[in-house]
């Protein structure tokens, strides 16, 4: 996944699965401003299905829908 820090404040990426439930949350925020690339690795908590990705930064938070296909 690519993911853009606008600054250097602390930020968190967290993956919900569709019941609401935290199943990974990784600080990103120490990765510095600019655009990077996270690998959410091959879990074997994931299971196939939708789940929502949530990168939060301050107070703002940007949400996206994730498919993972096994």
């Amino acid at each position: 996944m690519s993911l853009t820090l606008s600054n250097q404040e602390p930020a968190m990426l967290e993956l919900l699965d569709v019941t609401g439930r935290r199943v990974l949350r990784r600080d990103v925020g120490s990765m510095g401003p600019g655009p990077h690339v996270v690998t959410l690795g091959a879990s074997p908590r994931l299971k196939s299905g939708l789940y929502f990705l949530r990168l939060s930064q301050n107070d703002r938070s940007l949400n996206a829908r994730l498919a993972v296909l096994r």
